[in-house]
């Protein structure tokens, strides 16, 4: 049975993800030597730095919201938990390096990506945890992370790999 946790604590791993996900972003402008793949890194590094405040703030809406009371199913809470307990994000928020010492730019790649798609079903999940007023800026973040997997893959193509 798949761990079972509150709209709280998905959104406090969703802020922990997105801090993973700057300090990665970061790691990688500093790695490689391509120019445009720095650029790039920043503005991937920068978009993450927004989920962030988006996150935190949807969280401290959450706990000030006494009228809400999140529809959180228990399929939905199974899912989320299984998302975490079996796949890379559990990974992420153990902090586990998941290049498995491999400090090339290719491994990096392969990793952002596959780090993005499991982020977009996360937080598509997410979505009957999340009040109503917040729920558009919710599926602009997913919108963001499928565009952030979709420019990760052209730098893999760009370079070949």
């Amino acid at each position: 049975m798949a761990m079972q946790f509150s709209a709280d604590e998905v959104l406090e791993m969703a802020v922990e993800l997105e801090r993973r996900g700057i300090a990665f972003y970061e790691n990688l402008s500093k790695k490689t030597s391509d120019q445009k793949s720095r650029e790039i890194f920043i503005f991937l590094s920068e978009e993450e730095k927004k989920h962030l405040e988006y996150f935190q703030n949807t969280k401290d809406d959450l706990n000030t919201q006494i009228d809400f009371v999140p529809d959180t199913m228990d399929e939905t809470v199974n899912y989320l938990g299984s998302l975490i307990e079996n796949g890379v994000l559990g990974k992420v928020l153990q902090g586990i390096d998941l290049t498995q010492g491999d400090n090339s730019v290719e491994k990096a790649l392969e990793v952002g990506m596959q780090v993005e798609k499991e982020s977009v079903r996360f937080y598509e999940s997410m979505e009957v945890m999340i009040p109503e007023n917040k729920k558009e800026w919710l599926k602009k973040v997913v919108q963001e992370e499928k565009k952030h997997y979709a420019i990760l893959l052209g730098i893999k193509k760009e370079l070949g790999r």
